[in-house]
C-alpha cells in the first residue's frame, strides 16, 4: 500500500509539473563559476551556465561562442534555455590578453675586441606568446678606439607592450 501511494505521488508531482505553465520566474539561467580572463595561445575552458525550471534542472545551449584564444581581444559566448516557450539568454564575457612579456636570446658574437678594430653586432632573437612579431630597439655603442666597457641594451616589445630587456657587455680591448 505504501509503495502504491508513493507511486501515485510522484505520478502527481509529474502530471502536475508537465502541465503546469511556466511563468518567466519559474525558469532561471545563471553562469557557473569559471575564468575569464585567459592568456593568449593558452587553454581556455568554457565554464558553461546552468538553468532550471520549477527549480529542476534543464538544458542550456550554446548558441554563440566566439572566443579565439590566439587573439588578443575581447569574446562572447551567448548560452540559452528555451523551456515551455520561455526563453531565456545569458552572456559570458571572455578577455584574451597579453600580460606575458616576449622572451630573448643573445645571439652568439665576438663581445672582446682589440682597440682600433670592428665590432660585430650579433644581435637577438626574440620570439612572443602571441606569436606576433616583435620590434626589437637597441640602446648603446662601442667605440672601438678607446679601451673599456660598453654595454649595448636591446629592447624587446610586443604587440600588447610587453617588454624585455637583454644587455650585452662588448669590451674594448687596449693595444698597449
Amino acid at each position: 500500500m505504501r509503495k502504491i501511494r508513493t507511486l501515485l505521488l510522484i505520478l502527481f508531482i509529474a502530471i502536475a509539473f508537465t502541465a503546469c505553465t511556466p511563468e518567466e520566474g519559474d525558469v532561471t539561467i545563471a553562469l557557473n563559476s569559471g575564468i575569464d580572463t585567459v592568456e593568449v595561445n593558452t587553454t581556455f575552458t568554457d565554464a558553461g551556465a546552468t538553468a532550471k525550471a520549477f527549480g529542476f534542472k534543464v538544458d542550456v545551449e550554446v548558441i554563440w561562442n566566439n572566443v579565439n584564444i590566439e587573439t588578443v581581444g575581447t569574446y562572447q559566448i551567448i548560452y540559452e534555455v528555451d523551456y515551455k516557450d520561455i526563453v531565456k539568454r545569458i552572456t559570458r564575457v571572455v578577455h584574451v590578453v597579453d600580460t606575458t612579456p616576449p622572451t630573448g636570446t643573445l645571439n652568439a658574437g665576438v663581445d672582446t675586441i682589440q682597440e682600433g678594430t670592428v665590432w660585430v653586432d650579433a644581435s637577438v632573437t626574440a620570439q612572443d606568446n602571441s606569436l606576433l612579431e616583435v620590434t626589437i630597439e637597441k640602446q648603446g655603442s662601442v667605440n672601438a678606439n678607446i679601451p673599456g666597457e660598453y654595454f649595448i641594451q636591446y629592447i624587446l616589445t610586443d604587440g600588447s607592450g610587453n617588454q624585455t630587456i637583454l644587455e650585452r657587455v662588448v669590451t674594448v680591448l687596449s693595444n698597449e
